[in-house]
């Protein structure tokens, strides 16, 4: 009992509760065989009319339709568009940068905030009888828990949050380029990470999975301590994910360290949205339950 409660820990009922009834809709046409909400490319048995073909032998003739038999004397098939369901691969970021402890013990870290996220989505893939997948990463791809149905699979991506930790450094650009080869079926890529590195890698990196017809969201979290900078006393920064330690006055650093900042989380926002991305800023301070909620919302609307 107490590991299963153990292995729930990031299933916040507040979150789920926030979210429910809200179904992720699939922007694109995707893949598959299973019956769900998403329209796929294949043709198929649907309530959704597509056209018709002329009728061969072999064909059902169930499918034959007879209204344009009376009209035309000849005989044609109808065709549907088949449903599918979709997969939602979530990419986090396990480097050491999502580690970083805050003075308020009451906020979470960016890996907490970012697991509790990936668990939300997987829990409400499931329930709409989509397809879950967990990815982790820091310089390499750690977890490969490609996407399935069932709630077996659910446990097993919550027991992977469960046991993940920050450490060592990031590169995105690299790990993005193996998702694309990897992830063989269009759908849902979603990354959670504070996107630590060069920006025009990082937007090189997103180009090469959405060039193999993967839609792309991402949640870019942040602590707030990287948003305000709200040190004022000589300050020892060290890098979580290289170790490296500077000796500065927070004061004197202040504004060139916000400026420089904001202009990193614009090329990023930009550069996502410049090839039909989705993005979505947040800071550990901000509810998990209203950025996934606004944003479920705002999809379904934008998508419906």
């Amino acid at each position: 009992m107490a590991d299963a409660r153990r292995i729930m820990k990031f299933l916040d009922p507040k979150v789920l509760k926030n979210i429910n009834g809200i179904e992720v809709k699939a922007r694109m046409l995707v893949d598959g065989m299973y019956a769900s909400r998403h329209r796929c490319p294949d043709y198929g048995a649907s309530v959704e009319f597509v056209d018709h073909r002329d009728y061969v032998q072999g064909d059902d003739p169930r499918s034959i339709d007879w209204k344009m038999l009376a009209r035309t004397e000849k005989y044609y098939i109808k065709r549907f568009e088949m449903e599918s369901n979709m997969d939602v691969t979530c990419l986090l970021d396990v480097s050491g940068s999502m580690g970083y402890v805050t003075d308020d013990r009451n906020r979470l870290t960016k890996l907490e905030y970012a697991s509790y996220l990936a668990a939300s989505l997987a829990f409400l893939m499931g329930k709409q009888q989509d397809a879950a997948g967990l990815i982790t990463f820091d310089t390499k791809m750690r977890d490969f828990l490609p996407p399935k149905q069932g709630q077996r699979h659910l446990f097993s991506i919550l027991s992977c949050l469960n046991n993940i930790q920050a450490g060592g450094e990031t590169d995105l650009e690299d790990v993005l380029k193996l998702v694309a080869q990897r992830l063989t079926r269009r759908g849902l890529v979603v990354l959670i990470s504070d996107c630590y590195g060069n920006a025009e890698r990082v937007i090189d990196g997103f180009k090469h999975v959405a060039g193999r017809g993967q839609e792309i969201l991402v949640f870019h979290i942040v602590d707030d301590d990287e948003i305000n900078f709200p040190f004022d006393t000589l300050t020892s920064f060290k890098d979580l994910e290289s170790g490296q330690q500077v000796l500065s006055d927070p004061l004197f650093q202040r504004k060139n360290y916000i400026d420089r900042f904001e202009r990193f989380r614009d090329e990023i926002e930009e550069g996502v949205a410049g090839f039909g991305a989705d993005y979505r800023f947040a800071s550990t301070s901000d509810p998990i339950e209203i950025l996934l909620r606004d944003y479920l919302l705002y999809r379904k609307e934008r998508y419906k």
